[in-house]
């Protein structure tokens, strides 16, 4: 950036690019830019962790995904409805269906969701990969 229009990246500049990035399906350039993005010191906003945590679980790199929403909830920046639901529905997709279920309790028990969403994301999950005793 500084090379063609004489100025530095700020956050906005990094998260923009980050979210333009993902939507195209080029996470890996989306992660290297959010290292960079960090090694100078600014932090990814929700949008941006978001749509890494999104892309990551669409091209099946759900360890990661869960990375960096843990990254994410760390920098206080929470993770939207949708990008609780990719994660949970790549992981059962994998094949991981109790996995799932132990991580959305653990966001319930440290409040990351509450009660209404919980029992939505859980509801999905039973609707789309099988039944639960979990429901109260």
């Amino acid at each position: 950036m500084g090379v063609v229009y004489q100025c530095l990246p700020n956050s906005f500049s990094y998260d923009y690019l980050i979210h333009g990035l993902c939507a195209q399906g080029r996470t890996n350039n989306a992660l290297e830019l959010c290292d960079e993005m960090k090694r100078k010191g600014f932090v990814p906003s929700s949008k941006s962790y978001n749509s890494l945590v999104n892309a990551l679980a669409l091209i099946g790199e759900v360890e990661e995904a869960v990375n960096y929403l843990w990254e994410m909830i760390e920098k206080q920046k929470l993770p939207d409805f949708i990008t609780y639901r990719t994660v949970l529905d790549e992981m059962c997709r994998q094949g991981k269906l109790g996995e799932a279920r132990n991580l959305l309790k653990e966001w319930e028990e440290k409040h990351f969701v509450d009660g209404p969403t919980y029992r939505k994301l859980l509801y999905v999950l039973e609707d789309d990969f099988g039944n639960s005793n979990d429901r109260k």
